[in-house]
């Protein structure tokens, strides 16, 4: 649609202002995947479907907003945004006030002056009113325009890229805007970023998009767990008897008793609650494989539970590949998720259909419809583009379709430096907002240490450039979303081979290590900020700033860890042996779940963004402070006491953190 505010500017273009100085807005370091073709240089009348991400307003208000409500000092504690109550729009006197999903919209939209400024700008510079709509989130400017015209706009050249899969992009090196608009504009796309294809065959498309990050893809993502001995079923050594399930063998295979046993709580009773697993196509769960978990390791669940399936874009619980690759994640996720927490329902939340897959922002656009704008808020290099228009795909678009559950945990991720800054502070921003709505949001932390996916580590300094080597060697390589601050990042701990379950666990440090270390892009919470003092007052690492961002001004992360190691699970028809921070993460998840349980039948409100209360509590965790999280040719960090960037605050216990959280508000 076209603007009042644009349909204005089309009738005072005399009173337009003139732009002079230009100044450099986004500039490209470098890349390893992408190259430019020499002498290439696009059709200049070929249309570019161009975005102008505004910069949304109030964001430290927002901040303020989350931490009011999950701050434990706060009288505003668990005063979470509530959807059905209507009341009047905040004041900026006035910011404790609960607000509804419309004013959480309308706090964050971009002031009216900036969307005047650059709307100004864009008339002014040729582009007619009748080209430019706003998203419905006033969020995004958006206009089809020439090559030529955007080279003209941004003092920029555009030219053909071709990534290592033979996919081509359009894209510049850098692009400027006039300074007096440039804190206004938040993004523009395509520029830097490889978001614009020349449309190849299908076949290289599909490469394309198999190459590029996708957190179902098995292929590129170390996040995915790892398959260990199969010990029950098809596959098991045929000579060795199998060990019993029971607590006196939870040194060699973790089942859902363990957990309770280790971490202090009981079986669920209670259903008031949600709790929701993120998966992503391909990754599918077989229900012969959670009736077989059933039946050996959870026989108070009746054969033929499911999770309730919120499908995302398409996202379907498929079957026609059955491998530990497409189905040890969601196995692994909803078994113990489901165990852990019954009778309480677990919801799936299955995104991305089976041709293009799906990313993080597909899945929170389908929780807020402000994110899912019209020039989509999301950026093609990195996420699954719908409607999909390929033979076969998801033909809708799933915006602000489901509401989100109290507690969410994702075990994917991606490296920090595989995306771009202004990328992971917009999605971060959403995590803030679902906040601020009472969901806490768990994050597995990695499983390569203080390496990243693939093992891999950055060549330069505070991986500037994004460039990797072999990772026997370099810096270490922080994750996203698990540096974001409005997250939980979850690390993974391990029993000590041959210890009871009562006795202390230790990083993990089998077939996995925990992921760990600093952000190199978000600052130090103010929540954190002591704990992380505390740390390298007491245990500063000796690595340099070549290894390391030491700044000891920026986010550390895990914040919390939970066992990831020998996890029993059934998968494709047999109980292997699994590990990784895809365990810890439903694990923490499901003891944060039976916490909500408890408050909601009081009620109260479910817990919401809960880092601010474990670091004021860090008692009520069991501090790990043994092991560490290896990678890049190091020892990586190491366990202490306190928090660390190995196992941070340390692992739940339930009986401990009832009685903090009950206490509140």
């Amino acid at each position: 649609m076209v603007t009042a505010a644009a349909a204005a500017f089309a009738t005072t273009s005399t009173a337009l202002p003139t732009f002079a100085k230009h100044v450099v807005h986004e500039k490209r370091s470098e890349t390893s995947s992408w190259s430019q073709i020499q002498g290439s240089k696009p059709d200049g009348r070929i249309t570019l479907p161009v975005r102008i991400g505004l910069t949304e307003s109030n964001l430290d208000r927002g901040d303020s907003i989350l931490m009011e409500v999950s701050d434990p000092a706060s009288e505003k504690y668990g005063k979470h945004l509530t959807a059905e109550e209507v009341m009047r729009y905040p004041s900026p006197a006035n910011t404790t006030t609960e607000l509804t999903s419309k004013q959480i919209i309308e706090l964050f939209a971009p002031q009216p002056e900036s969307i005047d400024a650059v709307l100004s700008w864009l008339v002014s510079s040729g582009i007619e009113s009748s080209r430019i709509s706003l998203s419905r989130g006033r969020n995004w400017l958006n206009i089809n325009a020439s090559i030529a015209e955007v080279e003209a706009l941004l003092k920029t050249e555009y030219r053909l890229y071709e990534h290592t899969t033979g996919q081509k992009h359009i894209a510049c090196e850098e692009y400027s805007v006039p300074q007096e608009i440039s804190e206004h504009i938040d993004i523009i796309m395509p520029t830097i970023h490889f978001d614009t294809k020349i449309v190849g065959d299908p076949e290289q498309r599909k490469r394309k998009r198999d190459a590029a990050f996708k957190p179902g893809n098995s292929d590129n993502n170390g996040w995915l767990p790892k398959k260990g001995p199969t010990i029950l079923g098809p596959g098991a050594a045929p000579d060795v008897a199998p060990e019993p399930f029971a607590l006196t063998t939870c040194n060699s295979m973790i089942t859902p008793d363990c957990l309770r046993a280790l971490y202090n709580f009981t079986n669920g009773t209670l259903g008031v609650s949600s709790y929701g697993i993120v998966e992503y196509t391909p990754q599918a769960y077989l229900q012969t494989d959670l009736n077989l978990f059933y039946s050996n390791l959870a026989r108070q669940i009746p054969s033929g539970t499911a999770p309730i399936l919120d499908s995302i874009d398409g996202g379907v619980d498929q079957t026609s590949t059955q491998n530990f690759n497409d189905n040890g994640e969601s196995d692994l996720d909803l078994q113990y998720a489901i165990a852990l927490v019954y009778p309480q329902m677990v919801t799936l939340y299955q995104t991305g259909d089976l041709v293009e897959g799906a990313s993080f922002n597909n899945f929170l656009d389908a929780l807020d419809s402000s994110y899912c704008t019209s020039g989509g808020g999301d950026n093609p290099t990195y996420d699954a583009t719908y409607p999909d228009p390929n033979s076969g795909g998801y033909k809708s678009r799933d915006c602000g379709k489901y509401t989100a559950a109290s507690v969410i945990s994702t075990s994917y991720g991606s490296n920090e430096a595989d995306l771009s800054a202004a990328y992971e502070i917009r999605q971060c921003n959403e995590y803030m907002k679902l906040g601020m709505q009472g969901v806490t949001i768990l994050y597995s932390s990695g499983d390569n240490g203080v390496a990243g996916n693939g093992a891999q580590c950055c060549t330069k300094a505070k991986c500037a450039g994004g460039t990797y080597n072999s990772g026997t060697t370099g810096t270490f390589n922080p994750s996203f979303p698990g540096t974001c601050p409005y997250v939980t990042s979850v690390g993974a701990t391990q029993i000590v081979p041959g210890a009871s379950v009562t006795a202390p666990e230790e990083a993990c440090e089998t077939v996995i290590y925990s992921g760990g270390g600093f952000s190199n892009v978000f600052a130090m919470p103010s929540y954190q900020s002591s704990a992380v003092n505390t740390y390298f007052t007491n245990h500063k690492p000796s690595y340099t700033a070549t290894q390391y961002n030491n700044s000891q001004t920026v986010r550390g992360y895990p914040d919390v860890s939970a066992n990831g190691a020998n996890y029993a699970v059934a998968v494709d028809g047999s109980i292997s042996l699994v590990y990784g921070t895809s365990a810890s993460s439903p694990t923490f998840g499901s003891v944060i779940t039976l916490i909500n349980e408890q408050r909601v039948n009081s009620g109260k409100s479910a817990v919401g963004f809960i880092n601010p209360t474990l670091y004021a509590n860090p008692t009520i965790l069991n501090d790990i402070t043994s092991g560490g999280n290896q990678g890049c040719g190091t020892a990586g960090f190491t366990a202490v006491t306190g928090w660390d960037p190995v196992t941070g605050l340390g692992t739940p216990n339930y009986g401990k953190m009832l009685p903090v959280f009950m206490a509140l508000p």
